[in-house]
């Protein structure tokens, strides 16, 4: 895309494949709209660079305890304003985090002698590492704006209209933030496509881009860019419908389970020599623990012994709906759609695959629970192993429209108490004895399969500066140069 006129000097573009899903912190659910909201929404607390405890930020010190275990609470960092000015108090610190479910639901949150308190519902040593996330970004609404206390202000449409469905969206300097950003402005421009993307970053006209995959890392060659290979935090997954009455009996969703080759599957998205990204279990290798589940080559001719022993048909028809473009832990969606209805072909299942146009359809899928198989996956949030299991098979976590959670990507859809007491064991103790009991049901229940594990790609322009790519694809841009 040729530069558009008038842009601050410095201004730093920032590839991407999809519009922004909103303009509230508090309604992130995806690495676009979280790279962009983080720039303008500080969140309390930023994750450390070396794996150690969260740092603050928007908050002035770690949560301490009030006499009370299930009381904490932080002072907010002083002399922080908001970008029109106002004083950030703990007050609107308070309010802004009561928008957020996944805080709500853990804690009662009010402010006390100007810090702010979390009544905690149940003991909770990780409220911290879950208030690092971008959808805890703390906003103030003052006259229909949303103001934060980031480096840079909310996002405008750069020819005007919805920022949500503008193609550019530009980020401002904040005048009111607390350390002045080296650049003059962040530009993220929305590419059709991945070859789009790719041929803008060849052309030097991206500066900033985390949208491309593992599989364009050859073809980045003679561009003015240096590439990194983060560390995998991502896996691939076939997610499986419990309420869809074709998979209903857990014995057909594990001899579906057990159809699907893995292997076949990294071979279709990586080449002859992606073997290794075939996923053995759900964690991704970022968070350095897992359990197998299942066998990695699938075999029809142990998803027919499952079915025969049972008494079971294998379903006529099932629907699919893939991911609506290339991810890190699916660069090629379609060809693994492709690869999954030929593995069931053979026990005698179609599979009718639907590629919905954008990310807004697939949503609307998801909050439906319109399909009997999802393809997609899921990228880490934290570096804690149980808040990436959490989000796959909590039942608060099931995706729904009228009760929508940052991280809920539920899409097995299940609910089952058992479930929730074995995760709450292995979010107190994070020990990989206490996710067996997970795995096991996984497997037992045919809940997912998962698939491949994702390498995370950063790319930057020989001319940025001081840009520190994150496994997380969450890099504050307030530190980078131009």
């Amino acid at each position: 895309m040729p530069l558009p006129p008038n842009l601050p000097p410095k201004t730093l573009r920032v590839g991407v494949l999809s519009h922004l899903a909103s303009t509230r912190p508090w309604e992130i659910h995806d690495h676009v709209t979280a790279l962009a909201l983080m720039q303008v929404y500080e969140s309390p607390y930023q994750p450390s660079p070396d794996g150690g405890p969260p740092k603050p930020l928007l908050f002035s010190e770690p949560l301490r305890q009030e006499g009370d275990p299930l009381v904490v609470s932080a002072p907010v960092r002083p002399g922080a304003t908001f970008s029109d000015g106002t004083p950030c108090p703990a007050a609107a610190v308070a309010t802004s985090l009561g928008r957020v479910r996944d805080v709500a639901a853990r804690a009662e949150i009010r402010a006390r002698e100007g810090r702010v308190e979390f009544r905690l519902k149940a003991p909770d040593p990780h409220l911290a590492t879950l208030m690092t996330q971008p959808f805890c970004g703390v906003a103030l609404e003052s006259r229909g704006r949303l103001l934060g206390t980031g480096p840079f202000l909310e996002p405008e449409a750069l020819e005007g209209g919805d920022p949500v469905k503008a193609d550019r969206i530009l980020l401002r300097v904040n005048p009111h933030t607390a350390k002045a950003p080296a650049l003059g402005a962040v530009l993220f421009e929305v590419y059709p496509d991945a070859e789009a993307l790719l041929a803008a970053v060849h052309a030097g006209e991206v500066h900033v881009t985390y949208a491309l995959t593992f599989s364009h890392l050859a073809r980045l060659r003679g561009a003015p860019v240096f590439p990194k290979t983060l560390e995998g935090s991502s896996t691939g997954i076939l997610f499986l419908n419990v309420e869809r009455p074709a998979l209903a009996d857990a014995r057909v969703r594990r001899a579906i389970c057990a159809a699907v080759s893995r292997t076949e599957l990294a071979r279709v998205n990586f080449g002859a020599l992606g073997l290794g990204f075939a996923a053995p279990g759900l964690l991704p290798p970022f968070l350095r623990r897992d359990v197998q589940i299942g066998s990695v080559d699938g075999s029809p001719a142990q998803a027919r012994q499952i079915l025969d022993e049972a008494g079971l048909p294998a379903p006529e028809r099932l629907r699919l709906v893939l991911t609506w473009g290339p991810k890190p832990y699916l660069p090629d969606p379609q060809a693994a759609a492709k690869s999954i209805a030929e593995s069931l072909k053979p026990l005698g299942t179609e599979v009718a695959v639907l590629q919905p146009r954008d990310r807004g359809e697939y949503v609307g899928y998801l909050e439906r629970g319109d399909y009997d198989l999802l393809l997609a996956g899921w990228i880490a949030d934290t570096p804690l192993a149980s808040d990436f299991v959490d989000s796959l098979l909590l039942s608060t976590m099931v995706t729904s429209k009228t009760a929508p959670r940052a991280s809920a990507y539920n899409l097995s859809r299940w609910q089952n108490a058992a479930t929730d007491r074995a995760l709450d064991q292995f979010r107190k103790t994070q020990d990989v004895k206490d996710l067996v009991p997970i795995v096991r049901t996984i497997q037992e229940e045919g809940l997912l399969v998962p698939l491949l594990h994702g390498k995370l790609i950063a790319v930057s322009h020989r001319d940025t500066r001081r840009f520190q790519p994150s496994p997380l694809a969450r890099s504050a841009f307030g530190d980078v140069d131009l």
